[in-house]
């Protein structure tokens, strides 16, 4: 953008609003660990934003003309759909833009990253350094983004482990990918051993009937969540989350064929909020309806 195409864009960001609109959707209220998702929509804006958290932007669609200040230095683009922003903790930064932008955004606790940076990179707390980045293209980022925002939106059952593996790639991704030194993370086994994994399947079998995090499992193995994630699927075959829903499902079928509970006592039995969730994760995995399959 020229310096005279920068000049009007600015001059009709001092006619625009400054108070950012409320998101079309966030999960503030999830219990979600480490992130919130919101799904933005904002036109003709200028506004002075405080970022305690560090924030992902991914723009979904529209093509505004872009303007962000902070710590002194301007940078202005069109953004076009796929495009990603990263913005770190940090001070406030300066939004000004004319046309309708969509954006999903996930903004990260710097908790939560500096403990996978510790736990994961061997990075001390307080070492951890990610530079702006306005505009770049990033895949990986896009797709994790449209998946979390998937979950957001349709709150499938089992979201909340889910959503915790995915925010502890991102968070890895983040590190290795945009961090000030370049951090790599090669140190995680490949495997779990064989008296981890009985461990592990065995705290699932015995966790099933309530909300089951990655925490919690690699807690009662005495490892970080990210390593046991890792391991895990290079052991089982299957993500933590995909193999809970698996097992959910069987004890479920076990539940409806051999005896009399109820439908509503099999939802609690495996975890389910609701008989509907319940019906809904079943039909997903079997094509049947929990009474469907029962009288069959």
């Amino acid at each position: 953008m020229s310096t005279a195409q920068a000049a009007g864009a600015l001059r009709v960001a001092r006619g625009a609003s400054r108070a950012l609109p409320e998101p079309l959707l966030s999960s503030r209220s999830r219990p979600w660990n480490g992130i919130v998702v919101e799904l933005r929509r904002a036109r003709d804006i200028d506004v002075r934003l405080p970022y305690s958290d560090h924030a992902i932007a991914v723009i979904l669609g529209g093509g505004a003309k872009l303007r962000q200040c902070r710590n002194g230095r301007t940078e202005s683009s069109t953004l076009r759909a796929g495009d990603v922003i990263i913005t770190p903790v940090g001070e406030p930064k300066r939004w000004q833009h004319i046309e309708d932008a969509l954006a999903v955004v996930l903004r990260l606790s710097p908790a939560y990253v500096d403990k996978v940076a510790e736990e994961e990179c061997g990075v001390p707390a307080g070492r951890l350094e990610i530079p702006d980045n306005f505009g770049t293209r990033d895949g990986y980022i896009e797709e994790t983004a449209m998946r979390l925002l998937k979950c957001l939106a349709e709150d499938p059952v089992g979201s909340a482990i889910y959503v915790e593996s995915l925010t502890h790639q991102i968070s890895l991704h983040l590190l290795k990918h945009y961090a000030r030194h370049g951090i790599a993370s090669d140190k995680l086994s490949t495997k779990l051993s064989q008296s981890k994994l009985r461990r592990a399947l065995q705290y699932i079998e015995d966790n099933l009937h309530r909300e089951l995090s990655l925490s919690d499992i690699a807690a009662a193995l005495a490892i970080s969540p990210g390593h046991f994630s890792h391991a895990f699927r290079h052991t089982v075959g299957l993500p933590p989350h995909q193999y809970i829903v698996n097992r959910r499902v069987e004890r479920a079928k076990s539940l409806l064929r051999d005896s009399d509970v109820s439908i509503s006592d099999v939802a609690n039995r495996i975890g389910c909020s609701s008989p509907n969730n319940f019906s809904v994760l079943f039909n997903r995995a079997t094509g049947m309806t929990p009474r469907s399959y029962r009288n069959g």
